[in-house]
């Protein structure tokens, strides 16, 4: 299930909604992260190490430590924040996002080199353009609900990660909803008891059955209270492809 053509589903709304998002982070950089002075230290410093929730797992699948360890961040924004480096490998990450282009502008004026940059991307056609059973890790975190369409874009996701891979993903509950659907926000991802549900206004599928194909390492929420539901991340490891038919059939007969 390659695909290199984005669906004609909103793009030209999408593309018109990204204003914003351009906007914060050519403020961010400027501003040399503003009031997160530490996270623009973190995400420009060549040598800062490999987050722990990525580095664990590289551990986790005992790498062959003299083979550079693949990772993507898509979604990534201008700059990575998972870290660069680790005394125990090499590392090659590759950063996608969909606005790369103006977020390399931004980099570029503001003399920010020798980093990592993203590469233009969509999830719904990474997987075309980056290539099926890859990575070693497949990061996203808050942004996924930015998408065109976050199914394929999930399905991908997986497809990129090699087998015995992992994919981390994070997003906070119903970004849309809570947003009054503004900007990039067009989607809400949400845990409910022991299932993931996407939705949009009427629309509503279970993304449960596409996780559990895999084996699902864990699925934590942090500072969840009622007036703050916390971020989800769900940590997969890959066993098998991923077969979207199934998965939906499986949802719609739950």
């Amino acid at each position: 299930m390659t695909n290199n053509v984005l669906p004609k589903m909103g793009t030209d709304a999408w593309d018109s909604r990204a204003d914003s998002e351009v906007n914060f982070w050519r403020n961010w950089v400027a501003t040399k992260g503003g009031r997160w002075p530490e996270d623009f230290l973190h995400r420009t410093d060549r040598e800062t190490p490999l987050i722990e929730a990525v580095d664990s797992q590289l551990e986790d699948m005992k790498l062959d430590p003299s083979t550079a360890a693949e990772i993507l961040d898509i979604g990534s924004g201008p700059l990575s924040l998972l870290g660069y480096s680790s005394p125990n490998r090499a590392i090659n990450l590759t950063l996608v996002d969909p606005l790369a282009d103006a977020y390399n502008e931004i980099l570029e004026s503001n003399g920010i080199i020798d980093i990592p940059r993203p590469q233009k991307g969509y999830f719904e056609t990474a997987l075309g353009q980056l290539g099926e059973n890859r990575f070693d890790v497949v990061w996203c975190r808050n942004a996924l609900d930015h998408s065109i369409d976050p199914l394929l874009g999930l399905y991908n996701l997986i497809a990129m990660c090699r087998h015995g891979g992992r994919l981390i993903l994070s997003f906070h509950p119903n970004e849309a909803d809570g947003g009054n659907y503004g900007g990039l926000h067009q989607w809400n991802l949400n845990k409910q008891d022991d299932k993931i549900v996407l939705s949009q206004k009427g629309l509503k599928v279970d993304l449960t059955p596409l996780f559990s194909q895999q084996e699902i390492l864990s699925v934590s929420q942090h500072n969840h209270t009622e007036q703050d539901k916390g971020d989800v991340t769900i940590t997969l490891k890959k066993n098998c492809d991923p077969n979207l038919s199934q998965a939906m059939m499986w949802a719609s007969a739950s």
